[in-house]
């Protein structure tokens, strides 16, 4: 594989698997909401063959559909979508407004959808493709205190499981990292006091997607798990 659309690219895990496929001599398509903040990351990717940035809000219609087709068109295909981008919220059910909960579902869950309903048609008509999402493992276990967010999460575990069947024999294959407790930008804006000296640091779970994409054609690293200790959720 050396053609890579990465959506979330602008910081955390995002950031990281772009350097290290750079670092590989890949081809990227970068993609977040902030122009300068992708600008940063593609200043680090200077082994890649080549790297272009796309900066826009993938909830806006026809927004995810615009960015598959420049990355297809850009490199001659996609071989691998890894779809990080996503909001966090934490907070009582009781307390998250509407909008909040609207907002989380939409760019999680639906943002979830475009982007893999778009990549998935370009990879099912090469015949090759691996899509990888991370719901976390809230969108596997639940917690207190994060109704929205892991509803969110929930759904986009049952939206990949569902298109890995709509898509069996086609060659397009899905990869879904159930990480808990990434030590990442996330937190920053996140009010909950966390221990990050305890999580999963961001290589660790870079290296994890690396072996995702390493894998033999003929193997799919289906589900992958892993969980600090500290804060194990079954």
């Amino acid at each position: 594989m050396d053609k890579f659309l990465i959506t979330g690219a602008s910081s955390g895990i995002g950031r990281e698997i772009a350097i290290r496929l750079a670092a590989r001599g890949a081809k990227l398509i970068l993609h977040g909401r902030s122009e300068s903040k992708l600008s940063d990351v593609s200043s680090l990717c200077t082994g890649a063959s080549l790297v272009a940035t796309f900066a826009s809000d993938l909830t806006v219609p026809h927004a995810a559909e615009a960015i598959v087709t420049k990355a297809a068109e850009s490199m001659g295909g996609i071989d691998c979508v890894i779809h990080c981008a996503g909001i966090g919220l934490i907070k009582p059910a009781a307390d998250t407004t509407d909008a909040e909960f609207s907002k989380v579902v939409n760019t999680n869950l639906r943002g979830t959808f475009l982007v893999a309903q778009a990549a998935c048609k370009v990879m099912a008509a090469q015949k090759h493709g691996l899509f990888i999402t991370l719901p976390g493992i809230l969108g596997k276990a639940v917690m207190k205190n994060a109704a929205a967010y892991i509803a969110s999460k929930f759904g986009v575990t049952g939206l990949i499981k569902t298109l890995a069947q709509e898509y069996q024999r086609s060659g397009v294959l899905f990869c879904l990292f159930f990480l808990g407790g990434v030590d990442s930008p996330f937190w920053d804006e996140i009010n909950m006091a966390v221990q990050r000296d305890k999580m999963i640091p961001v290589s660790t779970a870079a290296d994890l997607i690396l072996q995702a994409i390493d894998a033999p054609p003929h193997l799919v690293l289906a589900e992958v798990v892993l969980q600090p200790e500290s804060h194990q959720l079954i």
